[in-house]
């Protein structure tokens, strides 16, 4: 099965378009994970990356509004924007916490539909604030749709848990099994990102996430599949911290997801 690393443009947005990209060919990545604007920039982006020879694993974030119906045709009309660009798959932050269940189940099933008529894959990023911002509330949609699809990010979890989740471990290994593509990035029980994982100080939590990334691609080669997408996704300001004195920077953000990319494929290999 092969690692197919993606490099997130969060972060990296004030970067010219073919400067960034000449950047990610050259640091080994297969593509970039975007968002899509609504307007006819979107097919400057597209065209840009076909002539890099790029993938791109669309991102949604966008869909915020708090009146239901509102959301629900925003998000649908973001996710079809998205499906237009023909991207590997599309990451979606999808439905809000303070939604009900019905409320957020109907937004998975909208999602559901769409994939089965464009034939695009949807995944579902474990994120706070959105439908699976908790492992104990994600577990309910787990049990109740057995096709779903989790952009696994288990560092939110263990920031809304104040854990390492090690007493939630069935739904862990429950959410294993629904991983589909893995955005890697450390957290702490405090933090949803430690300052920096290449630090003594945050070993134990170095551990647990690469051991949680490997039992992810092991379910994906079970499962027979080609390849698996992996964005390391250290963020920028104010997921990173800046020295309250100094206001420098207390880690980089490109060399942070170099690390982690590495360290995948040292643990992989």
């Amino acid at each position: 099965m092969e690692l197919k690393f993606i490099y997130p443009r969060w972060g990296s947005a004030h970067i010219p378009w073919p400067e960034f990209l000449k950047k990610v060919k050259e640091c080994g990545y297969a593509g970039v994970e975007i968002d899509l604007p609504l307007g006819k920039e979107k097919q400057e982006i597209l065209s840009i990356l076909k002539d890099f020879e790029l993938d791109f694993v669309g991102q949604h974030w966008e869909t915020k509004a708090t009146d239901f119906e509102t959301h629900k045709e925003q998000y649908k009309r973001y996710l079809y924007n998205l499906v237009e660009g023909e991207p590997l798959l599309i990451n979606s932050h999808t439905g809000m916490d303070f939604f009900s269940f019905d409320e957020n189940a109907a937004l998975l099933s909208s999602a559901f539909d769409i994939e089965k008529e464009t034939g695009t894959p949807i995944t579902h990023e474990t994120h706070r604030s959105r439908f699976s911002f908790a492992a104990h509330v994600c577990r309910k949609f787990l049990d109740a749709f057995p096709e779903l699809k989790l952009t696994s990010d288990f560092s939110h979890w263990c920031c809304v848990a104040e854990t390492l989740l090690e007493n939630q471990l069935e739904t862990v290994e429950l959410a294993i099994k629904h991983s589909f593509h893995i955005h890697a990035r450390v957290g702490s029980s405090q933090s949803a990102q430690v300052i920096d994982p290449r630090s003594d100080t945050y070993a134990m939590e170095l551990t647990q996430f690469k051991k949680w990334w490997k039992q992810m691609l092991l379910n994906g080669q079970e499962m027979g599949r080609k390849y698996i997408t992996i964005t390391p996704e250290y963020g920028p300001e104010p997921y990173a911290l800046l020295h309250p004195n100094t206001k420098q920077l207390l880690a980089d953000q490109w060399e942070v997801n170099q690390f982690i990319k590495e360290e995948i494929i040292k643990s992989w290999a």
